[in-house]
């Protein structure tokens, strides 16, 4: 199942599912006007169908089935509609789960990945109330410094786009065994972490973690697809296109086990069953929360060095994993 927030001309936000394939939608079914016994947000239905079972999952397959071909006052042409954040998360969490991310950006700063990576998934809380919508503009960033006393306020020059998995989770709990972590993954998305490189870096050094530079953007979308359809993480294909120009593309297998930055015998990524299991060791867990896997290797235009492209107000970017779709936001203009 494919599923979509989405609101039609002057309504209030609903929950709906895609009907067609991942990469062209033919209509999109208010799952709540289909049968009225369901949400009509995303939330509530993974507190309910989280598991992939029970009665709000059975009617939702049931819309899927059949009543979508009968019930039109729910069915949408996509082009009719804007879509938001599929789901607002309880708690956003981002994890650094890729080597080849890691060891290409500690390269371009001449240093290699502190030998704690391989000890434990690392991430950090960001911030669930600044989500943008996929279609929605990002704000241009600006950041205040005071120096010498003044303060002065400046636009960051280094904006960046970061290409991540993004995993909902569908059921909580503390003490999770990895090997249970399936049946506690509800779906997966699309996450653009976006991200101010020079703030990042001027905060970093204070030792107090990446924010603000990388938490008043964060981009989800275009929907979630269950686990049970989307499936393993393997052989999908991964893009990244600014202004149309590609950035990247690869299979997300070779991009994160043959990277040239990922020596043999060498950890290669931290898989979310192993995220979950350590971090369920410190706290509970909840659905309804989603997790970034941390940048794809290529993913991002720090990893070039001197090199990168960084984005100016205007610019459009699209991050395309096979079997979601394609996340595309563009930099707002400056006032």
């Amino acid at each position: 199942m494919r599923l979509v927030t989405f609101s039609p001309a002057g309504a209030s936000p609903r929950i709906g599912t895609i009907v067609g394939k991942w990469d062209r939608w033919d209509a999109i079914i208010d799952l709540h006007a289909a049968d009225p016994a369901l949400p009509s947000d995303a939330r509530t239905f993974v507190d309910l169908a989280g598991g992939l079972s029970g009665e709000t999952w059975n009617r939702a397959q049931t819309v899927v089935s059949s009543k979508a071909k009968q019930a039109k006052e729910a069915r949408f042409r996509p082009a009719e509609v804007r879509l938001h954040v599929p789901i607002r998360p309880r708690l956003l969490r981002d994890f650094l789960a890729f080597r080849g991310h890691v060891a290409r950006t500690r390269a371009v700063l001449g240093t290699t990945p502190a030998a704690e990576w391989d000890e434990i998934p690392a991430y950090y809380n960001g911030n669930h109330l600044s989500l943008i919508d996929p279609g929605e503009p990002v704000p241009a960033m600006q950041y205040v410094v005071h120096e010498g006393g003044r303060r002065k306020t400046v636009d960051s020059q280094k904006l960046d786009y970061e290409a991540e998995v993004a995993f909902v989770l569908g059921a909580g709990g503390w003490g999770i065994p990895a090997q249970e972590a399936p049946s506690h993954l509800f779906g997966v998305t699309i996450f653009n972490d976006f991200s101010a490189r020079d703030i990042q870096a001027m905060a970093g050094k204070i030792g107090m973690g990446p924010a603000p530079g990388k938490d008043w953007a964060n981009a989800l979308g275009p929907c979630i697809v269950t686990r049970d359809e989307f499936g393993e993480l393997k052989d999908q294909t991964i893009a990244v296109r600014v202004n149309g120009e590609e950035r990247l593309r690869g299979k997300y297998h070779d991009l994160v086990y043959k990277n040239p930055f990922v020596k043999e015998g060498e950890r290669a990524l931290w898989s979310f069953p192993e995220m979950l299991e350590s971090l369920s060791r410190i706290q509970t867990v909840h659905a309804g929360e989603v997790w970034g896997s941390g940048t794809i290797p290529g993913g991002c235009e720090l990893e070039r060095g001197v090199e990168a492209r960084y984005l100016h107000p205007g610019d459009r970017v699209e991050i395309e994993i096979e079997g979601i779709g394609v996340l595309a936001n563009s930099i707002a203009l400056r006032g």
